[in-house]
């Protein structure tokens, strides 16, 4: 990709920083947890090497075994669980039931871009919004970079889960 993450915005930033007292962000410094929430991203999806999310939470709980890894692997089961309710249980019973790509055949660097286009979007913090063009081309991209690619309907249970472990 040629720009720079964006999973948290200046302004959101600097809203949740004022709760304790004014402050301005500096741009560097914003840029730099941007990249940072972009690297913990990297890890636990190489780790992983699927958007399954029952190996997306083994590469979490590898990359960051502490405390704070547990308490997002929380919110991310929460928000899971909320979006199962929402979405019905028939997408999962697909997931489960069609074949995941080998950990070798995993299609990591396209899979990484869409994910982080996805979990940008989705994110609360950042003021992006989902560019169906976008993802479409990544979708493409991830599709052509493996033999037996992951499933479509896979990548928007686990950007929701990597997302809620990114905030």
């Amino acid at each position: 990709m040629d720009r720079a993450p964006s999973y948290l915005s200046q302004s959101k930033a600097e809203t949740i920083l004022s709760e304790v007292r004014p402050t301005k962000l500096r741009t560097e410094t914003l840029i730099c947890v941007n990249v940072f929430l972009d690297e913990l991203l990297w890890l636990v999806l190489s780790t992983a090497r699927s958007f399954s999310t029952d190996r997306l939470k083994i590469g979490l709980l590898k990359v960051l075994p502490t405390t704070v890894g547990k308490d997002a692997l929380l919110e991310a089961e929460l928000e899971l669980k909320a979006y199962w309710e929402k979405t019905g249980l028939h997408i999962l019973k697909a997931l489960e039931s069609s074949p995941t790509p080998s950990a070798t055949d995993f299609p990591l660097q396209a899979a990484f871009e869409l994910l982080r286009h996805k979990c940008e979007a989705y994110s609360t913090l950042g003021d992006l919004d989902e560019d169906a063009d976008v993802e479409a081309r990544l979708q493409a991209r991830m599709i052509q970079a493996a033999s037996n690619p992951p499933s479509p309907n896979a990548v928007a249970p686990a950007a929701l889960y990597l997302t809620a472990v990114l905030e």
